[in-house]
């Protein structure tokens, strides 16, 4: 059997989702006549009744209930489809980073890049896993780690050597014991860190911290909120609590750091990196990241 035509289609979803057709006609800009015109040239075609007329306005039959779930999907997705691709138009750019990163440093940012390039819509997906560029349609990613991802083009953009953090309590009972029960501040872990307090200590880390209880949180987003909230003592990425320790909500327990090798990366797809909307975006990360 053929498709039936989209206006039929349209029609009979529009019908389904506002329960008459002189809804459906103002919703889809057409006389109430067109829409029952189409509804049942649909019906006629499939050889099926989709509607009940009552009372209450038109009620879906059983076969309607079947059709209509999937013409109601088929139509959002239509829609998204057309909205990305005019998005494209427009010049947007889909960025993808991990929560902490998004939330700690680069939304207070986006007002300037919407200052510098009021053209440029950016779209962002906060998620921890690697994403698939092209399957996911993401045009650049914000990765932390060493640059090794295959197949891709990846920049460093911002060496992050590791610094301890702490709230100030927290700080002040570590440096001094009168202050406060040192023995009980607590190592707080990012379940996803590439770099963890027991390589710290085995780089020359304070002995003393080895027992220390340790406290695990599941990312870097709720991690930095539990040395925010003095639940201890953070190995934190700089760019992460730039502004806690500007405003002095934390401090450096300690004034050791050390490199291991990790940073925040631009990665893309070749393809996508040419894209002059993604070419924008990095320019003014570069700078904004001091670079």
């Amino acid at each position: 059997m053929a498709l039936p035509s989209l206006n039929a289609l349209q029609a009979a979803e529009a019908v389904g989702r506002l329960g008459s057709l002189s809804r459906a006609a103002a919703a889809l800009g057409v006389t109430p006549s067109a829409v029952s015109h189409r509804l049942r040239g649909l019906e006629q075609q499939l050889g099926l009744g989709l509607f009940e007329r009552t009372e209450a306005g038109l009620v879906p039959t059983a076969a309607g209930r079947r059709l209509l779930p999937g013409l109601g999907e088929g139509f959002q997705r239509i829609a998204a489809a057309v909205a990305e691709a005019t998005a494209q138009e427009r010049g947007a750019v889909t960025v993808t980073c991990g929560l902490a990163f998004a939330a700690k440093w680069l939304v207070p940012r986006l007002v300037g890049l919407a200052a510098r390039h009021p053209e440029l819509e950016v779209r962002l997906v906060t998620t921890s896993r690697l994403v698939g560029f092209d399957r996911e349609d993401i045009d650049l990613g914000i990765r932390f780690g060493r640059g090794r991802w295959p197949g891709l083009k990846a920049e460093l953009v911002a060496p992050q050597p590791l610094i301890p953090v702490a709230a100030p309590a927290v700080a002040a009972a570590l440096a001094d014991p009168a202050a406060g029960p040192a023995r009980a501040v607590a190592l707080i872990e990012d379940e996803q860190s590439l770099f963890g307090w027991d390589a710290w200590l085995a780089a020359g880390g304070p002995a003393a911290l080895a027992a220390h209880p340790r406290r695990r949180f599941p990312d870097a987003s709720l991690a930095v909120e539990a040395a925010l909230a003095g639940h201890g003592l953070w190995l934190a990425w700089p760019l992460l609590v730039e502004e806690a320790l500007a405003s002095g909500r934390l401090v450096r327990a300690f004034p050791d750091s050390i490199d291991a090798g990790l940073g925040y990366w631009l990665v893309s797809t070749p393809a996508r990196w040419r894209r002059p909307e993604v070419a924008r975006f990095r320019t003014w990360l570069t700078g904004a990241l001091g670079g």
